[in-house]
């Protein structure tokens, strides 16, 4: 069986950031500066999509709302992106440290422990400003509204109830040990008629293992679908807490809390990159899993909460 985190590690940090995986990561993210204008415009993209829905979802433009992301993560490109027309809040389980701030990183070293600090450094010092720059140049502007920042965990730590338009997240609930309590929890927060959008990265997916070689460059080296079939889960290790849920253990959570949901799924290419590489002999290993299941990255959840 691949390897994940306690319950008790993801209480200090959902990811496992020894020295090894933070230096891959700050190497990875440094060879890729050439890159660097297309990922932007790929994720302005995505998020522009994002705002699309969310705009349907309330019927009217996402502009002069109060907003909370759920784990915004050290670039913060989302929430500055909210933030240019709306009041964003960031909750994460991370010290997200702002600008030159030592008592910050001293802080993360105390309860993300030190590849957290290595990772976050090693980034900013490295590609920090490049990245800043380039995502200021697609929002137009020359200096960021930066979110307030909350230093917490979803599952027992929780802003001022009832008092947001929207609640969102991408790529937090898969690893969350408690999704229900979260769930739960995010629908204290909004405001009758506000709305929650929240964007999962599939654990059947076909890099849902989380292993850090599919983040930095070494995806085609691992075996298809890995964490999924038992001759090849031992060649896996993920870099982060996983609940391991499917989509039957999602759909059926938010149907009990959210009725009337909205589910957006996303497979991007990953039939057609991945699936034409399946072996019958491959495939047959994966038959407890539906196409659905195996070809889905992304799975989107959308609500409204009653007026």
């Amino acid at each position: 069986m691949t390897k994940v985190m306690t319950k008790a590690q993801f209480v200090q940090s959902y990811a496992s950031f020894g020295l090894q995986r933070s230096l891959r990561q700050i190497r990875h993210a440094f060879q890729s500066r050439q890159t660097l204008d297309q990922g932007m415009d790929f994720l302005l993209n995505l998020i522009q999509e994002s705002e699309c829905r969310m705009a349907a979802q309330l019927q009217k433009p996402v502009e002069n709302l109060r907003m909370l992301e759920i784990g915004p993560g050290q670039g913060l490109e989302r929430a500055r992106y909210f933030g240019l027309k709306n009041e964003v809040i960031g909750i994460d389980l991370d010290i997200i440290p702002q600008g030159f701030a030592p008592g910050a990183y001293l802080q993360m070293l105390r309860k993300n422990g030190a590849g957290r600090v290595a990772k976050t450094l090693g980034r900013r010092l490295l590609i920090g400003r490049a990245n800043e720059a380039a995502w200021a140049q697609r929002l137009g502007v020359t200096r960021f509204r930066d979110p307030k920042l909350l230093h917490g965990n979803i599952c027992a730590t929780l802003p001022p109830l009832g008092t947001f338009d929207v609640v969102m997240s991408w790529s937090v609930f898969e690893h969350l040990p408690d999704p229900r309590t979260a769930l739960a929890n995010v629908l204290q927060l909004l405001k009758p008629g506000g709305i929650f959008y929240l964007s999962l990265h599939l654990y059947t997916s076909h890099n849902g293992h989380h292993d850090i070689r599919a983040f930095t460059g070494e995806e085609d080296s691992l075996p298809l679908w890995g964490h999924l079939r038992p001759s090849t889960q031992a060649l896996l290790n993920p870099s982060a807490y996983l609940n391991e849920w499917r989509l039957a253990h999602w759909r059926a959570l938010f149907g009990e809390l959210t009725p009337g949901y909205q589910e957006i799924l996303e497979p991007f290419e990953s039939k057609a990159r991945f699936g034409a590489r399946l072996t019958p002999v491959e495939r047959a290993e994966l038959q407890e899993f539906s196409d659905e299941e195996l070809y889905t990255v992304n799975a989107v959840y959308l609500y409204q909460r009653p007026f």
